[in-house]
């Protein structure tokens, strides 16, 4: 191989750097695997020749190690990073049976130094394209949309960040200006700037050669427009002045906003003010305003904004600000002060259309007496918005109170906010000691068992310990004896039943508890598991949906309907749906390690990787290195799988899924002793998740597995039967029927198999890359579905 290609090559008009891995050209900017840059270089090492397809297999995979669809696979997307047609190929060309030819002759950088976008001696000229042309192969719309979104940014942070660092009004104006100034700017530049030989040059003339700079056109071209914009600014308002915002008065109501369609009895509560910034103040200042929305939400003849929405406005927003944001007619702001022993809550109710305080009340009072203040506020919001509420409502108000001891109130409400974070097993574990340090001092305290119930079964989840469901059955008891009228007990219960396969109870459980209180998005969520699990799927996904509505700030609702796609098998849809939890939280790792398995499993296997590994840097958890490992292992990188998967049976060694990666990582990496003590492990806690629910159609379908590879395949048939027969929409049944039949000889049922795993969304990409399947990847019949999915 010449060493020269390493250091890079064009063909045609596309860039070629193989140690970069990368493709570079008019409006193309594309990565390739290692694997893809390894083939390509051996074609352009024999351009206009036949390379055969064992000829390539040797040298890019080695000796018997490479498959010829793997080899296919490369070449396709070889010819998608060079955005190249198989059937009217302009760079490979396909010798059935025989290998591949490369059409075009590469050209080493050292020998190209003449532009090819616009002055190569046989290339059209400036005036001899149309205008659209010359602007997309200039750059200068793709310099325009950049920056477009990062001027956009720029306006955003500083709407945002200026105010809270009480920078003065004409710094946000000057930052508007500079943004407006820069367009022209970065157009013209980006009109006179020309892309060569991966330099950015000033385009003088045709002739020109002369490389002026490393950086991209369109990178240069917006740094460029914001350095001269901000000095054209700057000078702008020495000699002028820039414009300055003028008070008008009587400025509350615009026509605008009268056209907004407000319901008269809609109602926000923004986040209480933490007067003294102390860490007990806020536990307060935040539970009373969740308390307050969640019995306001109650009501039938009241519309409450979520608490999501509510508290991304500061809490001392304008009123304009909440009536054009929330859309609603009156809003609750307050403040929270701790004075030794004494709370002193301050509370407005505030018309958004004037502006104007509607009440106004202050509440100075012995801490002991916090439930009577929370109580308090309650009630002056409803009876000062002049509404009068029927006989029931009044009744739901006035039994929704749950008295409790104040050490106790301290204790749930920071296990509360524990709980609500990303879970992991120790942030789980550290909630359930403070729910159980609450009922040292009460109790009675429904809502702290009803918490504890909560936590044991997510922890159960976690760590798949039969004994946290018996410790979940106590705390659910206690709730539902101590406070049989919290929607949030027969949540916790709904929880429990779900987990343990008693799917019609769960599902009253669940009724009950929206019966209380219809907001109930743990509840919405619980019972759309219910309907999946019935077949129940366009009711399931309506109900998901539905909780988003009820509440559209809450992250946690839009991940339950991200998982509902994944599990159907609509894997981008999926992604769609985790993005949205990481633009609401950019922290949340639990929300990057969902997308980034929705993306996997959606074929981005770099993407996925990449989103994986951004994860791990927020915080390693174990589903984080278990997904990455399973990006390794359809990679064909089987040490490196195992590697990551052993961290992630390390830090959770109670999930059975955890070991089956891990044992499967083994088996091909051929640490054969390994693997069978995996697969034992694995089968192990499948055999303990079905004594506690024989229901589980994931413990069953991966018992199936451990079966068939400890030697017990028969047995392994009828045990995935019966996992399709408890979820017959489960893509991954049909997978490992698939992957058992095929190895106990029957290749006709296991293309059967496989088509109804591909008919129920399981990836076609992964089917492709999957080692157990061996030479019947190379059937002409496989092939045949695998289009017909695609198609």
């Amino acid at each position: 191989m010449k060493a020269e290609l390493l250091q890079g090559f064009y063909l045609g008009n596309l860039l070629i750097e193989p140690l970069k891995r990368q493709v570079t050209g008019h409006g193309i900017a594309e990565r390739m695997t290692p694997k893809a840059a390894e083939v390509l270089l051996q074609l352009a090492n024999s351009p206009g020749s036949l390379v055969t397809r064992e000829f390539l297999l040797k040298k890019v995979w080695g000796e018997g190690r490479g498959t010829p669809e793997a080899l296919s696979s490369t070449v396709r997307e070889i010819r998608n990073a060079l955005h190249d047609s198989a059937d009217n190929p302009s760079f490979i060309q396909t010798l059935p049976r025989r290998g591949y030819r490369l059409i075009l002759e590469p050209q080493l950088l050292e020998t190209h130094s003449t532009s090819t976008i616009i002055g190569i001696s046989n290339a059209p000229g400036i005036n001899e394209i149309g205008l659209f042309a010359n602007l997309q192969q200039r750059g200068v719309l793709e310099a325009g949309l950049a920056y477009l979104l990062i001027g956009w940014l720029l306006i955003q942070i500083a709407d945002v960040v200026f105010d809270q660092l009480f920078l003065p009004q004409w710094a946000g104006t000057f930052v508007t200006v500079l943004v407006i100034a820069g367009f022209p700017i970065v157009l013209a530049l980006s009109w006179y700037l020309e892309f060569r030989d991966g330099r950015a040059v000033v385009d003088v003339g045709p002739n020109s050669r002369d490389p002026r700079r490393r950086f991209s056109r369109t990178y240069l071209s917006v740094v460029g427009a914001l350095f001269l914009a901000s000095i054209i600014v700057f000078s702008y308002d020495r000699v002028i002045g820039l414009p300055e915002d003028v008070v008008v008065a009587n400025v509350a109501v615009t026509p605008e906003e009268e056209q907004l369609p407000i319901e008269p009895n809609s109602i926000a509560v923004l986040k209480f003010l933490n007067i003294d910034g102390s860490a007990q103040t806020e536990i307060f200042a935040s539970g009373f305003a969740e308390e307050m929305i969640n019995r306001l939400a109650r009501l039938p003849s009241m519309s409450v904004a979520s608490r999501g929405d509510a508290w991304s406005l500061g809490p001392t927003s304008s009123s304009v600000d909440v009536r054009r944001r929330l859309r609603v007619a009156y809003y609750v702001e307050g403040s929270v002060r701790l004075i030794g022993e004494s709370l002193s809550v301050n509370v407005k109710l505030i018309d958004s259309m004037t502006g104007f305080q509607v009440t106004s009340r202050s509440f100075d009072e012995s801490l002991e007496d916090f439930n009577q203040v929370q109580r308090d506020i309650t009630n002056v919001a409803v009876a000062n918005m002049r509404i009068a509420l029927p006989p029931e409502e009044q009744s739901i108000l006035n039994s929704m109170y749950e008295e409790a001891d104040l050490d106790a109130y301290i204790l749930y409400r920071r296990a509360k906010e524990l709980y609500d974070r990303p879970r992991t097993i120790e942030s789980v574990s550290d909630a359930i000691e403070l729910y159980q340090q609450a009922l040292t001092f009460d109790s009675d305290y429904a809502a702290a068992h009803a918490g504890l119930c909560n936590a044991y079964v997510e922890l159960y989840g976690l760590s798949n310990s039969p004994d946290d469901i018996g410790e979940a059955e106590t705390a659910c008891s206690a709730a539902l004896t101590a406070n049989p009228r919290l929607h949030m007990v027969f949540a916790a219960l709904g929880d429990l039943y779900r987990r343990t396969g008693r799917i019609t109870e769960a599902e009253a459980a669940y009724d009950k508890a929206l019966l209380i209180n219809s907001h109930d998005v743990q509840a919405m969520a619980g019972l759309s598991e219910v309907y999946r699990r019935s077949q129940r799927l366009p009711e399931a996904e309506e109900l998901l949906n539905a909780a988003i509505d009820t509440q559209p700030g809450n992250w946690r609702a839009i991940s339950n309907l991200g998982a509902f796609l994944f599990t159907m098998g609509r894997y981008s849809e999926a992604a769609d749906e985790y993005g949205k939890v990481v633009f609401l939280d950019p922290e949340n790792f639990q929300a990057r390690t969902n997308l980034g398995s929705a993306l996997t499993m959606a074929g981005e296997f770099e993407m996925g990787r990449k989103v994986l590994e951004e994860s791990l840097q927020i915080r390693p958890i174990q589903r984080t290195y278990s997904n990455l490992g399973v990006i390794y292992y359809y990679l064909g990188e089987f040490e490196k799988s195992v590697v990551t998967h052993q961290k992630a049976v390390d830090l959770t060694p109670g999930q059975g899924l955890l070991w089956l990666n891990l044992a499967d990582s083994l088996h091909h990496a051929g640490h054969a002793t390994e693997a069978a003590i995996a697969f034992q492990k694995a089968r192990d806690i499948s055999v303990n998740m079905l004594a506690v629910d024989s229901s589980d159609s994931e413990a069953t379908v991966t018992l199936a597995w451990t079966q068939h590879m400890l030697g017990e395949s028969q047995q392994a048939l009828l045990t995935v039967e019966k996992g399709l027969d408890i979820d017959p929409e489960d893509p991954y049944g049909y997978y490992y029927d698939a992957l058992i039949r095929y190895q106990t000889g029957d290749e006709e049922a296991a293309l059967q198999s496989l088509q109804a795993a591909l008919e129920r969304g399981y990836p076609p990409g992964l089917l492709v890359a999957e080692p157990y399947l061996g030479e019947i990847r190379a059937d002409e019949r496989f092939h045949a579905i695998i289009v017909e999915s695609i198609d």
